[in-house]
């Protein structure tokens, strides 16, 4: 028995001795050198540090657009000079509406001449968008006094119209040409109040 553990002894030892040798000349005939980084220097260095008083500032003053989930900071700031909608335009506003008024003036002629298609085609075609137009001009004037004004007036514009479109499909000649100048009059006093803006 104590002849078995002296000859593992043993090889246990030429083996580590022809590990060692082995690995020493494995070094020494090829030109070992330590490998050459990927990284720059000093790229690993370039911590940004938060700015705890510009984040509050941050957040009380802008609006946060998308927020992180673990520690609720803010990612994305509203940036109001890179906005594509920066509100309505008062001069496309203001052609739209011209646009419609022009149109409106060939509704007597088609009505007197019963070509109720050709009315409800102005009405829903050419003056499709009179409403959002009006709605939008309403939504720009400053002044409240002015403003409740041009709503109360579009509402009734719009409702002047609609009882035009109902008095063409029931074929009522009289009763189209009444509201239709209804609606004229109140849309000359809008475009009149809305041309102070």
């Amino acid at each position: 028995m104590k002849m078995d553990s002296i000859e593992l002894n043993e090889a246990s030892a030429s083996r580590r001795y022809f590990l060692g040798v082995s690995i020493a000349s494995t070094m020494s005939t090829s030109s070992f050198r330590p490998s050459i980084a990927n990284a720059a220097y000093g790229e690993d260095a370039r911590i940004v540090i938060p700015d705890i008083v510009q984040g509050i500032s941050d957040r009380t003053n802008k609006q946060c657009l998308v927020e992180s989930l673990g520690n609720r900071e803010c990612l994305v700031y509203l940036d109001t000079e890179n906005q594509l909608y920066k509100g309505s335009d008062g001069k496309i506003l203001f052609e739209r509406l011209a646009q419609s008024v022009e149109a409106m003036k060939n509704i007597p002629n088609y009505v007197e001449m019963k070509q109720w298609s050709k009315v409800e085609s102005i009405l829903t075609g050419k003056m499709g968008n009179l409403s959002s137009t009006m709605s939008e001009l309403v939504k720009i004037i400053k002044d409240d006094s002015v403003k409740d004004k041009c709503k109360a007036l579009s509402i009734d514009i719009r409702n002047d119209l609609y009882a035009v479109a109902s008095s063409c499909s029931r074929k009522q000649q009289a009763d189209a040409l009444k509201n239709y100048k209804k609606a004229v009059l109140k849309l000359e006093t809008f475009v009149a109040l809305v041309n102070g803006l």
